[in-house]
Order: C-alpha cells, then structure tokens, then sequence
C-alpha cells in the first residue's frame, strides 16, 4: 500500500542532473514543454546554474521513498504581489499510480504553506488535456488563451492560461489528500 508519507520534496542538486536532462530530453516530458529540440548538457548546466542564482525560482525534486521521480519548478515568484508561475513532469515512466497527485499536494503546500504566496498561476499547451484536467482536479480555475505563442511540430499552438488561489487550494486540498489515500488502499 502506498502512502503519500513516503513522497517527498527536495531541493535540485547538482548531482541529479544527469537524470532531469534524461528527463526532460524523453518524448514523454519535451512533448509538454515549450521546447521540444533535444537539450545539450551545456544547455542544461546553463539552467542549472541560473536556477540556483535567480531567487525568483525554485526547483524541487520529488521523490517516492529514496528515487527520484519527478521535477516542479517555481518561477517569477513575486513576493510583492504574492504569485508565481509553475510547472512539473512525472520523469520516471515507473513511477507509482498517484504520484503526479501527490507531487501537486506537496509543491501546492510548499508554495501556499512555507512560501506564503497566495495565487499559483499554470500555463498549458491546449494540446495538453490530460494537464488541463489535471490541473481542473486540484482546483485551477481558467483564465484566458494565448493564441498561438508556442510553435510544435510544425504549427502554431495556444496556450490556456489556468490560476489557483489559495483560499481555493485549501477548501479542495483535504479532498483530494482523502481521494489520494482511498485510491491507495487495498
């Protein structure tokens, strides 16, 4: 049986980055994101670099006991208006039912909990359905469509705009950490 204990999230250290840019190089990840061309090691280690320099991001891995398995990234995080963009991959194609839930709860927490922000914004590839309603199960709510702004494979496509309060996050959190534990029994 698993338990949502036995996910955790830590800080991206140097030594994980050969397994995220397996990550976001694999089809299952780059085809979600705004790049999908195959990411050079120097390309990666420049982000790397600029994610532990700018204080407007946070990365953070999740794990599921000691593996790692996943990525959520925090950017333009504004303390003075209290919001932030995200974004996340399940990297590992073995990882536990659930762990895509678990890994929202967590980094929801972190962001509403110890960050103190009050709005998490989202932005989703339309042909992303599976994240839109991902994001519609904790709670993210639609806030508009930029047309067009991401070119992938061969054609222009939008972006849905999607945010979460967190008032929101906290009425809807209990539900699904109860969900979470109900779709984990035997």
């Amino acid at each position: 049986m698993n338990k949502i204990g036995r996910y955790t999230l830590q800080q991206l250290e140097e030594k994980d980055l050969i397994q995220i840019l397996e990550w976001r190089n694999g089809d299952h990840v780059k085809q979600y994101m705004y790049t999908d061309h195959t990411i050079t090691w120097e390309e990666h280690t420049r982000w790397y670099e600029k994610t532990k320099e700018d204080s407007t991001q946070k990365v953070l891995l999740l794990f599921y006991e000691d593996k790692p398995i996943g990525l959520v990234s925090f950017k333009q995080i504004d303390e003075i208006n209290s919001h932030c963009y995200w974004g996340f991959y399940i990297g590992d194609l073995t990882a536990p039912k659930g762990s895509g839930t678990a890994l929202g709860i967590l980094a929801l927490d972190y962001m509403f909990k110890k960050a103190g922000v009050e709005k998490v914004h989202a932005e989703v590839i339309e042909t992303n359905v599976r994240s839109y309603h991902f994001h519609e199960k904790l709670g993210f709510a639609y806030e508009g469509k930029l047309i067009e702004p991401i070119y992938k494979n061969g054609q222009y496509v939008d972006v849905l705009k999607m945010g979460l309060i967190a008032e929101k996050w906290f009425q809807i959190r209990g539900k699904l950490v109860k969900q979470l534990k109900e779709g984990w029994s035997s």
